[in-house]
């Protein structure tokens, strides 16, 4: 079995630890992992290298992709059948594992089966906004990769008192990430993209919680209303300083963690086993907690909004009887 590992759209902790995994148990019964660079533009360009054991292990537990990736929408090209099917018999390629996110994983798949092509997918994103499985890789990484740069600024917060720390996060218009980094870090309140609040509700958490605790914490998702804006708007609703901490493309790049080097290492084995068995196409998805293969495409599953209780709670909306506006 000829195996090419494809990186499709942005990268994510856990990538090079499913790699490992999976080139080792293919080492293991005679089988060929091949990897693409570039993503399918570079895979449509015949840039195409062995994939080893020795290769990988230096970035075992590192973020980012051993393999390059792109987000070229180059399959919808005229001839992209073509020349996709020329490079796969060139190689003699029998299937193909796909990392990727919601994009990737919606659109690809449904493609290459109508291409007849084997393709198994592995919903690799920090957003954790991929439907049909409750946990993608690459998300605890950046979790914690949060924690971090917040436990930092707390630290400030105990020494300098009086102040209001303003933590983005990654996470485009989905506000997973954003909300589960704030549960986790104790935050004093939480702007997602998914629900809208009201300027003067936030001002008022965020100076109660100085008054209380001495600081305030508010985490916000990049994509919400007021990502670029609040951190000058909020001195003026609280007459209170704010420390704006922007945690940008590097939260994609943290080492992978216990979870994720776990996740990618049961996802490696799901997927292997699926392509041994000559399952067409599926997605290897999170089910109450656990790994398992979903055959076929992901076209059925839609996504659910962030846990509106879990946000209420971050919020103090269910203490106060107060709304935000959402």
């Amino acid at each position: 079995m000829r195996t090419l590992f494809v990186v499709s759209g942005g990268d994510a902790p856990g990538i090079n630890a499913a790699l490992g995994q999976y080139v080792s148990l293919a080492a293991r019964h005679g089988n060929v992992v091949l990897g693409a660079n570039g993503g399918f533009p570079g895979l449509l360009e015949g840039n195409i290298s062995p994939l080893s054991f020795d290769r990988i292990v230096p970035w075992l537990g590192r973020g980012g992709s051993v393999l390059p990736s792109s987000r070229d929408p180059v399959l919808t090209q005229n001839d992209a059948r073509v020349r996709l099917k020329q490079v796969l018999e060139q190689h003699q390629v029998d299937n193909v594992v796909l990392f990727g996110g919601n994009g990737t994983l919606r659109y690809i798949p449904p493609i290459l089966s109508e291409w007849d092509i084997p393709c198994i997918g592995l919903p690799t994103t920090i957003d954790n906004d991929v439907p049909g499985t409750e946990r993608t890789l690459g998300f605890d990484s950046a979790c914690n990769f949060a924690y971090h740069a917040i436990d930092g600024a707390l630290t400030t917060a105990h020494a300098l008192r009086g102040r209001i720390f303003m933590v983005e996060t990654l996470g485009g218009t989905c506000g997973n990430l954003a909300l589960a980094v704030a549960h986790g870090a104790g935050a004093h309140a939480v702007i997602l993209p998914e629900y809208e609040y009201e300027d003067h509700w936030l001002g008022r958490r965020l100076a109660e919680a100085v008054k209380q605790d001495g600081f305030a914490l508010l985490v916000i998702c990049e994509g919400a209303r007021g990502a670029r804006t609040l951190a000058d708007e909020i001195p003026k609703l609280t007459s209170i300083r704010v420390r704006d901490v922007r945690l940008g493309h590097a939260q994609r790049g943290g080492d992978a963690s216990h979870i994720d080097r776990v996740l990618a290492s049961e996802m490696a084995r799901s997927a292997y086993n699926a392509l041994r068995a000559k399952l067409q196409t599926g997605i290897i998805v999170v089910r109450q907690g656990k790994v398992q293969v979903h055959e076929g495409n992901l076209q059925s599953f839609t996504m659910t909004p962030p846990d509106r209780t879990l946000y209420h709670i971050i919020n103090g909306l269910e203490e106060s009887g107060e709304h935000s506006g959402d």
